[in-house]
């Protein structure tokens, strides 16, 4: 395993109007950054470090002016030239950054919690307050609606070829224990699990996988979904499996974290939800929260958001860039704080193997 090293980081101080940060999206084409908040919408530039566009969701009604609001999703559509949002309240929103323009393209009653666009923008996936899927068309037309729970197993179930009973049943080399094996009791999520699922999409557009907590364990299970919302697999039982959830966009395995008696670890799912592999964080138990992970585009570069848990809340946290092969260009990371600064910095591929922390509160490749 490889590591990074940084070659130059700039930053942009506090944007006073920003409010608190809860989700951006970069606008590629623009080379801006698009950052949601409880009171709407800036477009930030690094070139000129200052802020391009200040969009209000409060003077619309989609925030409430009392800060209490929370966008859930935020995407840059260069196609439709806007950006949609999506609030816990259940809206859907469409901003012309050219003109302001609000439009609400629809709503949900219950609530939202995520909203997740395919890599190729042509498919939305939402995630109700009453844990259902919604899958939409670019246009907000839905397609199908699915609940999250799902007692079966999806279309990736195993199966034995039935030569005769289960007892004499050939087991191959877990034995026969494997016959009578009851299914794994697991412990609820940790108290530190935020509770929200999280929605991660392969490389290709082609599947889709969501965490969620499962109402009968307390615990969470990893389903993988066609673009149809077709159950294709479920993930088996996983003792301290964690909130944060990253489709490697090669398309080969999914990243999670689990949190074990004695050590932290970065745990991979294969698409039919068996586990395939880790490694093991750089720090002792109790020290860090694990926030979220994400890969680069090219599947090169996985960075691991973590919480110091042994400082103030409002302290900094660490990000750590694995490097797995070589980086053909030097790769790029986007950070935002709470306090509203941005921070900018570019690495390269480095041979040593020692761990490189990155300050910052928020992360993106």
């Amino acid at each position: 395993m490889r590591n990074l090293k940084l070659l130059h980081t700039r930053e942009h101080g506090p944007v006073q109007a920003l409010g608190s940060p809860q989700c951006f999206s970069l606008r590629a084409d623009q080379g801006t950054l698009l950052i949601g908040s409880e009171y709407g919408i800036l477009e930030l530039d690094p070139a000129i470090r200052g802020v391009t566009n200040d969009i209000s969701l409060t003077m619309g009604g989609f925030l409430p002016e009392d800060g209490s609001g929370h966008i859930v999703g935020i995407e840059d559509l260069p196609d439709q030239e806007c950006v949609c949002v999506a609030t816990a309240a259940g809206d859907v929103i469409l901003c012309n950054l050219s003109t302001k323009q609000l439009e609400c393209v629809g709503s949900v009653d219950s609530g939202l919690t995520t909203m997740s666009w395919s890599p190729d923008q042509e498919l939305v996936l939402l995630v109700t307050g009453q844990q259902t899927l919604i899958m939409m068309t670019k246009d907000f037309e839905p397609i199908t609606e699915r609940e999250i729970h799902q007692d079966d197993f999806g279309e990736g179930k195993f199966i034995t070829v039935g030569w005769g009973k289960k007892e004499t049943q050939f087991h191959g080399s877990e034995g026969k224990q494997a016959a009578h094996r009851k299914q794994m009791e697991v412990p609820p999520a940790s108290s530190s699990d935020d509770g929200r699922p999280r929605v991660t999409w392969r490389g290709d557009g082609q599947f889709v996988a969501v965490s969620a907590i499962c109402p009968q364990t307390g615990a969470r299970k990893v389903r993988v979904w066609s673009r149809e919302l077709v159950l294709q697999s479920t993930s088996e039982p996983i003792p301290g499996l964690e909130q944060a959830l990253a489709w490697k966009p090669s398309g080969s395995l999914i990243a999670s974290t689990q949190e074990k008696p004695n050590k932290h670890d970065v745990v991979f799912f294969e698409k039919n939800g068996l586990l395939h592999g880790e490694f093991t964080l750089p720090f002792q138990k109790g020290q860090a929260k694990v926030n979220e992970l994400l890969w680069n585009l090219d599947s090169t570069i996985l960075a691991v958001w973590l919480e110091d848990l042994k400082k103030e809340k409002n302290s900094e946290t660490n990000t750590y860039g694995k490097n797995t092969c070589s980086v053909l260009a030097a790769p790029k990371c986007t950070l935002i704080r709470r306090c509203g600064e941005a921070i900018y910095q570019k690495w390269r591929d480095s041979a040593q193997c020692s761990e490189m922390p990155v300050q910052g509160q928020k992360k993106l490749h």
